[in-house]
């Protein structure tokens, strides 16, 4: 019985036990293995936007987790959009932090947060030009 209260109250005191999700691990690996093209805005420091398509998707899906992580009080750092076959898959926004970040989608309703590498974040940081 401890043991389920501690369960509980340790559920209701984490940021992330019902609030945070990550994105559903068969949206996840569709994004990560089946998109064919993408197009991210960037909207810090003077802005700036990427198109990509082939190989360079699959290297950029790699800078995403299937885990989530607390969101933090920090602005939109840009827009990322995945297509497959010229088609919209999913979209969400991305925010940095000082060593790292996370992307929000919302899919059907519902707001899922997935984590951000550490390379996919130094690379985000990298492409911001004051």
């Amino acid at each position: 019985m401890r043991v389920f209260v501690l369960s509980i109250v340790y559920c209701l005191l984490s940021t992330v036990c019902f609030s945070q999700q990550p994105l559903p691990l068969k949206s996840f690996i569709t994004l990560r293995d089946s998109t064919t093209s993408m197009d991210v805005v960037m909207m810090i420091g003077k802005g700036g936007s990427l198109s990509l398509d082939g190989r360079n998707v699959k290297l950029f899906n790699g800078f995403f987790e299937p885990k989530t992580t607390a969101k933090k009080t920090v602005a939109q750092a840009g827009m990322i959009m995945w297509q497959i076959n010229g088609r919209e898959f999913i979209s969400g926004n991305y925010y940095l932090s000082d060593s790292s970040g996370y992307i929000v989608f919302n899919k059907d309703g519902k707001e899922y947060v997935n984590r951000m590498t550490k390379d996919g974040a130094s690379f985000f940081k990298s492409q911001i030009k004051q």
